[in-house]
């Protein structure tokens, strides 16, 4: 039998019976991307994601950008269940169903599953990419030069008029090195010397689309001809990329004096964006009155700007917003501004307005459970809910309830509204099969720990397609720590990891200089630039596009936010301007060293201001303000406040209505130590170690309650407890950094 022939016998056998066991698949043959899988996408995909068009951002028909993981992957090799491309084809849990002409038939879903789960490959013959630009060495040496910041060198070799036109790493230029690096009279020497202002890299972007965040340099570039509609591989445009930045009011005006075209859109992880979207998106209340004043469409601008407006606090944006769209707007950003992309607190608001509360998500979840599953607890929003109908005790796909989701926060006002209209108890989600088995010393908990986490480590970036702070970045911290206290590790998979998550972030370089940030944004970026600074990995050009982008998104009052409620891990504005403000201490560009460390003082100076809510609000505090300079008073008064909260078991709750966890306790300990609040003799920190000793599972892990909604669709990592297994990995990486803190050589 032919194996197209056998293919479509397995494929009979799928379609048959609903299944496709693995060990079938196993012994299926293999998929050829070529003849199975490239003549389905061409017909029915390409037309929204090929070369004219990429619907969503998403592009089919070239492999790196089919490819390219964040938080949730389009193609997952191995993981066809955590691909969104698959999920996509099969139903519309994830958005409307593909193709939005009808789907695919069940061979073709097959085909597609099966190609994925046998590892997606997709032979260089067929990538459709074009072939990388050939580094000019004389260019390189100039544009080394302006990164490093040797000026001498750079105005010696800017004499050269080869290097001055010649093209770097990925089609770059020395001008683009110039807007990047160098200050306007570096821009002003290569246009003298003969630099193309419009000329474009390997992703479509010019000096002009890099130069925005300053308004001198946008200028002369703009004197000189650069083209101010440029629009790069990736959709953006000057206008556009200017319209998301805090401040830059000055420089859109600049834009559309000389002509930029507003009515440019470009994708977003929540859908497609207009420059006012982006303007409501950073909350930049002059960017966005100007580009009113000009024409710009608040319809355009739609219910994903309302939503993003009401997160980012701009109340002239969303009055603005609120005033031009209709009830069915009111509806989208309703449900885009709960969770797990906001706290659902203008709820009541845009009911009030017309929003359909009947609404649901992909899942199948209600607005009432989605307003239940708010850590903010929007009391006025759940009863809003109830007034209007809303079914009280219906059940998502999941199985979920509105009280069920609620009862993950503990004993809330929201339970208690929910139990006095009528809501059926339910039992809460089933723990982990089994019992801890208390580990007898420091050394055997974290030999149990280590080769786990090393282990879901790798398994879960093969998964998913992108790193993570559970599974991946603090990993690498854990590994780093362990190593320095001589324990064991696998050197093997850890050098790795660290090239694997070096060559991801290289992946999002080009799109971070674009102002596009690996979805999570602040957040994600940071993490991993604390994952990679524990693994020593030296600073490079893609660390200085991370760097250079997460300067960008601080807001003027030196915080950055958090646009996602994901609790305990991505929900805090406190959590993420800490690990902000290291990643920046970490990897700022030598060259402009200064700006950026003017920038810690800013976000050093808002953290100490804060009062935190959350055991993980506590901890980056106190770890933000001894990494800022904090006085040696002011750390010790946070770490006693801290330690205040511990639990007569030892151990630390994420909130005051939990119980103690791994998770919580874990970070408690990790910022007592490492801020130097406390030693870890004191008791304190020893009543912490216990509690971690006596629940750690015999597999080496602890276990750790989701109650997050979650964005990925869901899939085993090597981890255990199922749909709890990424924050209990999370947990567990906080309670191994510990340990190894506790940890004596020689014990």
């Amino acid at each position: 039998m032919q194996p197209a022939t056998q293919l479509s016998a397995l494929v009979a056998v799928y379609v048959l019976t609903g299944i496709a066991p693995t060990d079938v698949l196993a012994q299926s043959p293999k998929v050829d991307f070529g003849r199975d899988v490239q003549p389905i996408f061409r017909q029915s995909c390409y037309g929204c994601h090929g070369p004219t068009q990429q619907m969503n951002g998403f592009r089919l028909d070239r492999r790196r950008d089919a490819m390219r993981g964040g938080t949730i992957a389009m193609i997952g090799p191995g993981n066809s269940e955590g691909s969104r491309l698959y999920q996509r084809l099969i139903g519309d849990t994830y958005g409307i169903q593909m193709p939005p002409t009808g789907p695919l038939s069940s061979e073709q879903i097959a085909i597609i599953k099966a190609w994925i789960d046998q590892g997606a490959e997709w032979p260089d013959a067929l990538s459709g990419e074009a072939a990388a630009t050939v580094p000019d060495g004389r260019a390189l040496r100039l544009m080394d030069a302006l990164r490093g910041g040797h000026l001498r060198a750079f105005r010696s070799a800017a004499n050269d008029g080869a290097a001055v036109s010649g093209k770097g790493m990925g089609g770059s230029t020395p001008l683009m090195y110039a807007v990047l690096y160098g200050d306007v009279a570096s821009v002003r020497l290569l246009l003298e010397r003969g630099a193309d202002p419009s000329a474009r890299n390997d992703a479509g972007a010019t000096a002009l689309i890099w130069a925005v965040g300053d308004l001198e340099k946008t200028r002369l570039l703009l004197d000189r001809g650069a083209d101010v509609n440029a629009r790069s591989d990736d959709g953006r445009t000057p206008l556009f990329i200017a319209s998301g930045l805090h401040g830059a009011a000055p420089v859109v005006r600049l834009l559309l004096d000389r002509g930029a075209n507003m009515a440019v859109s470009a994708a977003g992880l929540l859908g497609p964006r207009t420059p006012l979207t982006q303007a409501a998106y950073t909350g930049d209340e002059a960017v966005f009155r100007l580009l009113l004043e000009r024409g710009a469409d608040l319809k355009a601008a739609g219910p994903i700007a309302l939503a993003l407006s009401m997160r980012s606090q701009c109340r002239f944006c969303m009055e603005s917003l609120l005033q031009a769209l209709d009830a069915q707007a009111f509806t989208i950003a309703m449900l885009v501004a709960a969770p797990p992309a906001g706290p659902a607190l203008a709820t009541e608001m845009l009911l009030e307005r017309g929003a359909d509360p009947r609404i649901t998500d992909g899942e199948g979840r209600t607005m009432l459970m989605l307003a239940a599953a708010s850590d903010a607890l929007p009391v006025g929003a759940v009863k809003a809910l109830l007034s209007r109908g809303v079914d009280l005790n219906a059940t998502s796909k999941r199985g979920e309830t509105a009280l069920g989701l609620a009862r993950l926060r503990g004993n809330t006002p929201v339970v208690d509204v929910l139990m006095k209209a009528g809501a059926v108890d339910v039992p809460p989600p089933g723990g982990p099969a089994g019992a801890p088995s208390p580990a007898p010393s420091v050394r055997a908990a974290l030999d149990r720990a280590l080769p786990l986490l090393q282990k879901t480590d790798v398994t879960f970036f093969r998964k998913a397609g992108c790193v993570s702070c559970h599974n991946n970045t603090i990993t690498a911290e854990v590994v780093a720590a362990a190593r320095q206290k001589g324990l064991p590790v696998n050197e093997q998979i850890a050098r790795d990891q660290l090239r694997t998550i070096a060559a991801y972030l290289d992946g999002w370089r080009e799109r971070a200089l674009q102002g596009m940030g690996i979805p999570g944004d602040a957040d994600t970026m940071s993490y991993i630039l604390l994952g990679l600074g524990a693994e020593k990995h030296p600073p490079d050009p893609a660390t200085d596009a991370q760097a250079s982008l997460l300067k960008q998104q601080q807001v003027p009052d030196g915080r950055w936010r958090i646009l996602a409620h994901r609790p305990p891990i991505e929900s805090s504005d406190i959590q993420v301007t800490a690990a902000s403000m290291r990643a920046l201490q970490l990897y700022a560009p030598a060259a402009q060293r200064p700006a950026y460390q003017q920038a810690v003082r800013r976000a050093a100076a808002w953290l100490a201001k804060q009062k935190p809510a959350t055991t993980e609000e506590r901890a980056f505090q106190l770890l933000g303000l001894a990494w800022g300079g904090a006085s040696r008073s002011l750390v010790q008064q946070q770490a006693r406040a801290l330690i205040a909260e511990q639990r007569a078991d030892g151990g630390w709750a994420q909130t005051a209505l939990l119980a103690s966890d791994a998770y919580a306790t874990g970070q408690a300990l990790v910022a007592l130590a490492e801020s130097g609040g406390v030693r870890v003799a004191d008791p304190a920190f020893a009543r912490g170690v216990q509690f971690l000793l006596r629940t750690q599972f015999p597999d080496g892990s602890w276990f750790v309650r989701a109650r997050a909604i979650p964005l990925q669709p869901h899939f085993e990592s090597d981890f255990p407890y199922g749909r709890d297994q990424f924050i209990s990995a999370a947990g567990t990486n906080w309670a191994a950094r510990a340990l190894v803190l506790a940890y004596l050589p020689g014990s």
